[in-house]
């Protein structure tokens, strides 16, 4: 059986309400039909704009994932709802090693639940709960450069059966969100700052996106950049021969981009 490489994957995870089905809904059905276009993961690891650590990688070792609703001001349906998927104790341990051996601080965490920008998306791509998952953290006082080195330490799991994921939003403007336009075509800054950001990945300009600051457009697309700096673990992630896919495209509520992309191994791989 030849190896099959899995893509490097990065999802704009939107807002909570997302976590409701919707039947024909463009971002779930594109979700669902990634999953369903490759082979089931051995696990998935995610990185999340949601749980963040400080200097250190934390990684959760556990037995059995639960959750958090981990937001406030939402219907009370959404905080009714629960996933629940087994965790991958051999591969906590295995990313904790990679890491340390690369040169980063570990914490090992025994216990503790996926955010929402884990458990949101998991509900579209795998809703049965079968694939085990991994979170490791995202440590905002790291420097852009080692969010990248984070990506690349853990590059060669793709190769192992693991799928990779980073979760957060190509932009991110809560401040600015117009709630009565979810389909609206988007503001001009918004949908410019998205079409660099796909323009570089297309081009493979990894400079560009490590010095996303440079931007003008960055401020108002980020005023803070926790849910940027996921794009950065999935850049790192790539290998020779990657090119990236746009799983989906576009803008809601104005402000909020729900981008998703993948880094796919070249099309001439056999799957098996």
């Amino acid at each position: 059986m030849s190896s099959y490489r899995f893509p490097a994957v990065f999802l704009s995870h939107g807002t909570p309400m997302t976590a409701f089905a919707h039947e024909h809904d463009p971002y779930q059905d594109s979700l669902l039909g990634f999953a369903r276009s490759i082979p089931k993961p051995k696990a998935i690891l995610f990185v999340s704009a949601h749980s963040l650590s400080s200097d250190q990688v934390h990684i959760l070792k556990c037995d059995s994932n639960s959750i958090q609703h981990d937001f406030a001001g939402f219907p009370k349906e959404l905080y009714e709802m629960t996933y629940s998927c087994p965790g991958s104790p051999p591969l906590a341990d295995e990313a904790a090693n990679l890491f340390r051996q690369a040169g980063f601080g570990v914490k090992i965490e025994p216990e503790g639940p996926l955010d929402h920008g884990i458990w949101v998306p998991l509900l579209h791509l795998y809703p049965k709960g079968d694939v085990p998952v991994v979170r490791v953290s995202l440590p905002i006082n790291m420097l852009p450069a080692q969010i990248l080195k984070m990506g690349h330490t853990l590059a060669a799991l793709r190769e192992q059966g693991v799928l990779l994921v980073g979760s957060g939003g190509a932009v991110h403007n809560l401040r600015e969100l117009q709630w009565s336009g979810k389909h609206s075509s988007g503001a001009g800054w918004a949908l410019e700052f998205e079409q660099w950001l796909i323009s570089s990945l297309k081009s493979k300009n990894v400079e560009a996106i490590l010095h996303f600051e440079d931007h003008p457009g960055f401020q108002r697309s980020h005023p803070s950049d926790e849910h940027f700096l996921p794009i950065l673990f999935t850049v790192g992630a790539a290998l020779p021969g990657d090119e990236a896919e746009i799983l989906f495209q576009g803008i809601q509520y104005g402000t909020l981009s729900m981008l998703c992309f993948s880094l796919n191994p070249p099309k001439t791989q056999i799957l098996h």
